[in-house]
């Protein structure tokens, strides 16, 4: 079992491949690591040349983008439906940089406010704005694996700052991990075994960013939720990661029947699993 890890999308990585060929494993690990960076650079919120930034500071209200552009926005606004407004892209956007001034913009914070036709992306106004954080890095754990079986990996895990997904088993056993609990002082750990699937938790206590002395989630909402963590499994990382998010959000949500949730910890410090 081969071991590589790097930094993509703000957050430690690391990779695990079972291989009987060192350079082969290298290689893998190589391919995935340019992705994850690839993706990062093309759909970062903040860097002025990439695709999603020179989106969102468009100059017309209808532009041409990208094959995987209107994929991932295609996903966004299929799960934006799915889950009842609780993940909407348009929403994380709009209010990411207006968290002072939401009653100005809270009207254009929609998924409502886009509308996409093959590759051309129309918005009804020129507040609008798109956030893909919570859908691209799952994307990329999505893409990994991928590389991982076209090469005839039949083991390997791939963990992007707590978005995991597995193939195969470790050393003939289930994978087994980890997850901490955010309000134990002890960090306590309850094990999740992983089985050809993927696991994502999402909650407040280690992503978010600090701005004036204050602590600002890395979710960005309007509605009251009352987790403070939730895991999920699911058969993707996208579908894993969406609804650790829109649970979040909305802990009153039903989700699907292949979304599993395997852990929720509350704000008042009980703990379910």
């Amino acid at each position: 079992m081969y071991l590589f890890e790097f930094e993509a999308f703000t957050t430690f990585c690391e990779v695990q491949i079972d291989s009987s060929d060192e350079d082969l494993a290298k290689k893998l690990a190589n391919d995935i690591w340019c992705n994850a960076k690839r993706l990062e650079s093309q759909y970062s919120y903040f860097k002025e040349d990439s695709q999603l930034y020179k989106v969102n500071h468009r100059e017309s209200k209808s532009l041409h983008v990208s094959d995987e552009f209107a994929g991932l926005l295609s996903l966004a606004l299929f799960y934006s439906q799915k889950t009842d407004g609780a993940f909407d892209v348009a929403m994380a956007g709009t209010l990411k940089d207006n968290r002072d001034n939401i009653e100005t913009v809270y009207d254009f914070a929609s998924a409502t406010c886009i509308a996409l036709e093959s590759n051309t992306l129309t918005f009804s106004n020129d507040i609008t704005k798109i956030d893909f954080g919570g859908l691209v890095k799952e994307y990329a754990v999505d893409q990994s694996i991928l590389i991982l079986k076209l090469a005839g990996i039949k083991s390997a895990l791939v963990n992007f700052g707590g978005d995991i997904a597995a193939i195969g088993n470790h050393h003939g056993e289930i994978w087994n991990i980890g997850i901490e609990d955010p309000n134990d002082e002890n960090l306590n750990i309850a094990f999740i075994e992983l089985d050809a699937c993927s696991l994502c938790t999402s909650g407040d206590s280690k992503r978010y960013k600090e701005v004036d002395g204050k602590k600002l989630s890395h979710i960005v909402s309007l509605q009251q939720n009352d987790y403070k963590q939730i895991s999920v499994i699911a058969p993707t990382t996208v579908d894993a990661g969406v609804w650790s998010t829109a649970l979040l959000v909305n802990s009153q949500l039903k989700p699907p029947a292949h979304i599993k949730v395997v852990s929720k910890i509350f704000k008042d410090n009980s703990l379910l699993g």
